[in-house]
């Protein structure tokens, strides 16, 4: 399925035969997590049996992405760890000690200021979750991907009287990434993915790794965040989904309005003297869904 520049294709991302070798650019996408949530669709996705076949299946899905994308692509891999019945799934580490083929080259922090308390059995016994990985895999060697640093105004450049500390060009983005996640009740109103990670995220590393024009793919593509951060970026998306319930909200969500955000409102340092989010208007994708029209082409 086509909807504008970006396509979609209904089947598991374990075979993505209809990708040649060497043809991506660059690689976004959060998995699903195992024996956790449920995502609808289709008996037997990954994440439904036990935890060593879930890992086993990701493998796949990695190896995949590795045949399809060419010599330095970036891999930008969202996840968390996990408690189930008293025991903990570090599922990043797990993950990562089972990739046979990508070389693990960096890790990033996203801080979810609005993420949600522990469960209430854990409540009193850990601190609140408040981030998620984002482990940054490299395909070749360091020198080869490509690499647009993210920038933001230095905060006190007229305070600071050492002309050799300043640099107009501004200041680089720190490795812990501050983003409001999606939460309730607008996601569940909406007919959203609930695990869906926010276009502030996605852009953000569209930015840094790739150049308009550029091949993007998420293997696990959900309701269709990256994609719909593709069309807006003028970058080709490609993106696998088992499930074709999301076929009617994908298509949605990529005809959705959507303005790049200034970078300075997920800076971590930036970001504590300003608007918080809950008191700023709501997204534009929230409040003008109804002007946008779905084109299927």
């Amino acid at each position: 399925m086509q909807v504008l520049n970006q396509i979609i294709h209904f089947v598991s991302s374990e075979n993505m035969d209809v990708i040649p070798d060497n043809h991506v650019d660059f690689i976004m996408t959060s998995p699903p997590y195992w024996n956790l949530k449920n995502y609808g669709g289709k008996q037997g996705q990954i994440g439904s049996s036990s935890y060593v076949e879930y890992l086993e299946r990701l493998n796949e899905v990695w190896e995949e992405c590795y045949r399809v994308a060419h010599e330095g692509t970036v891999f930008i891999l969202n996840i968390n760890s996990r408690r189930k019945k008293g025991v903990f799934y570090p599922i990043a580490l797990d993950v990562y000690s089972r990739m046979k083929l990508w070389k693990l080259w960096d890790v990033l922090i996203w801080y979810i200021p609005n993420a949600l308390p522990q469960p209430n059995h854990y409540m009193e016994r850990l601190f609140d979750n408040k981030f998620e990985y984002l482990l940054v895999f490299i395909k070749g060697e360091p020198d080869q991907y490509k690499f647009h640093k993210p920038r933001v105004p230095q905060k006190y450049i007229h305070a600071d009287p050492r002309e050799h500390k300043k640099n107009r060009k501004g200041r680089c983005l720190g490795n812990i990434i501050r983003i409001p996640a999606y939460r309730p009740p607008n996601v569940k109103e909406l007919g959203y993915h609930e695990a869906a990670y926010p276009e502030e995220l996605v852009s953000l590393m569209i930015e840094t790794f790739t150049d308009e024009g550029d091949v993007v793919l998420d293997p696990f593509l959900g309701s269709g965040t990256t994609l719909k951060v593709c069309e807006v970026m003028k970058r080709n998306g490609i993106g696998y989904d088992i499930n074709e319930d999301y076929k009617e909200l994908i298509v949605k969500r990529i005809n959705e309005p959507w303005v790049i955000p200034d970078w300075r409102e997920i800076d971590i340092f930036h970001s504590t003297t300003m608007e918080t989010g809950m008191n700023k208007p709501r997204k534009i994708q929230f409040t003008n869904l109804g002007k946008s029209q779905n084109r299927l082409l």
